[in-house]
């Protein structure tokens, strides 16, 4: 297990857990990672859901999920107010990965920014915002002149042009007097 001493740079973890738990050993065996973990500096606090009602009452992230989805979303593991696993327990790594990443210093993003995808920035996940406008949207900035009109309409040789000449009877022949 590769732990990192160092807990002033380390986030803290909430994890909120069933009770009774739907698999007594398998929270057994979480219990004693997360005691390892905590035992090793990385800040964990467990949150048992008979227990420590009043976390489950008080945290809104995770009283909005159990609202919604059910018992079935425990146990949740929190790193600040953001949910990071639900229904499953986290792992080792997962604890160690969270509180690690959760802790390191983030520069500040614009929502806009953060709309381009991870890491805020064109090519992160997102098609880079083009430089120059092209096609109709240059047309309207006025940045490419629009293609010139067609005079007088197209050339369709010898068919007809029914745009006013046909009432219902048919074609006009050379015969048949307009109308």
């Amino acid at each position: 297990m590769n732990v990192v001493d160092d807990s002033a740079q380390q986030a803290a973890l909430d994890i909120f857990l069933p009770s009774p738990p739907p698999d007594v050993e398998q929270q057994e065996a979480f219990l004693d990672e997360a005691a390892a973990l905590a035992l090793a500096g990385q800040p964990i606090t467990v949150y048992l859901q008979d227990e420590d009602a009043w976390a489950f009452e008080e945290c809104e992230p995770v009283r909005a999920l159990l609202e919604s989805a059910g018992e079935s979303a425990l146990p949740v593991t929190l790193l600040g107010l953001d949910i990071v696993v639900s229904s499953v327990y986290p792992t080792t790594e997962q604890m160690t990965r969270f509180a690690r990443e959760g802790g390191a210093p983030r520069a500040p993003r614009s929502a806009a920014a953060s709309a381009c995808g991870p890491g805020g920035a064109p090519g992160g996940g997102a098609m880079p915002m083009p430089r120059e406008a092209g096609g109709f949207a240059a047309q309207l900035l006025g940045v490419a002149p629009a293609p010139a009109r067609p005079e007088g309409g197209p050339e369709i040789g010898v068919r007809r042009n029914l745009m006013g000449g046909d009432h219902g009877d048919g074609l006009p022949g050379q015969d048949a007097p307009a109308r």
